[in-house]
């Protein structure tokens, strides 16, 4: 599989789990893991980085400011995860994140 379509599962499995999650369904919590198993097998990682510090100079995120800003912001939604791809023991970025930050 190319890795274009490695990361729009990445994607899919993300959207997946944040939805599942919400409906307490452990069936398909459980599906849900061995598919992210599958994609870290293939060399994907995949980053949720929801409550994280954001700052302006993070480089794996792109994010929209939300709300009243202050000094300190983090991360309050994740739209599409972080996903780096491991080969040799070097783990590249494939896809920035994109987050809501308030």
């Amino acid at each position: 599989m190319s890795q274009q379509l490695w990361i729009k599962m990445a994607n899919l499995v993300f959207e997946l789990e944040k939805k599942t999650a919400q409906a307490l369904a452990p069936g398909v919590q459980r599906t849900v893991s061995r598919m992210q198993q599958v994609l870290e097998e293939a060399g994907l990682l995949i980053l949720n980085p929801l409550g994280e510090a954001f700052t302006e100079t993070r480089t794996d995120v792109e994010a929209t400011l939300v709300g009243a800003l202050h000094d300190k912001l983090t991360i309050t939604e994740v739209l599409k995860p972080i996903v780096y791809m491991s080969r040799e023991g070097k783990n590249t970025l494939v896809q920035r994140g994109v987050v809501l930050a308030g």
